[in-house]
């Protein structure tokens, strides 16, 4: 049903305001906020590189209803840990980012060994879609015993 404006609606001095995040999401870490005790967010940047290390780090298939979302980032750290394993990360993590984050566009990925720690580093740049702007996304990537 469609609702028409009447002159007691425009009294409350309403306007049209433009969002001022584009993306929001919320804090992973489930930190409180101080102020309203609610759980903190991540907005714009912030949250879209939360959701490209979320999206690297879900094994395909434990999402409900969505088995085809998310990386085999995990099975590869079980790999030897070599130039190809690190290949093939490179590979993987560029293929999740380009089909599950439409927001970006993804410009490099750097995957680096450190064999002595048994980890990977991994550097993501990409460009936001909407903006252009260019970001950067770096963690490590370490198998759990």
């Amino acid at each position: 049903m469609a609702r028409t404006q009447t002159r007691s609606d425009d009294s409350f001095g309403s306007k049209i305001r433009a969002r001022s995040n584009l993306y929001s999401d919320f804090d992973m870490s489930f930190i409180a906020n101080p102020n309203t005790g609610d759980v903190s967010r991540k907005t714009d940047i912030d949250a879209i590189k939360q959701s490209i290390r979320n999206l690297i780090l879900t094994m395909k298939g434990e999402r409900p209803f969505q088995p085809s979302l998310g990386s085999n980032v995990r099975h590869l750290l079980f790999e030897n840990g070599d130039p190809f394993t690190a290949i093939e990360l490179k590979k993987e993590i560029e293929f999740t980012v380009d089909n599950y984050e439409p927001r970006v566009n993804l410009l490099e990925v750097m995957v680096s060994e450190n064999l002595d720690a048994n980890r990977f580093k991994i550097q993501i740049r990409f460009a936001l879609v909407s903006t252009g702007q260019q970001q950067e996304v770096d963690f490590y990537l370490e198998r759990i015993k």
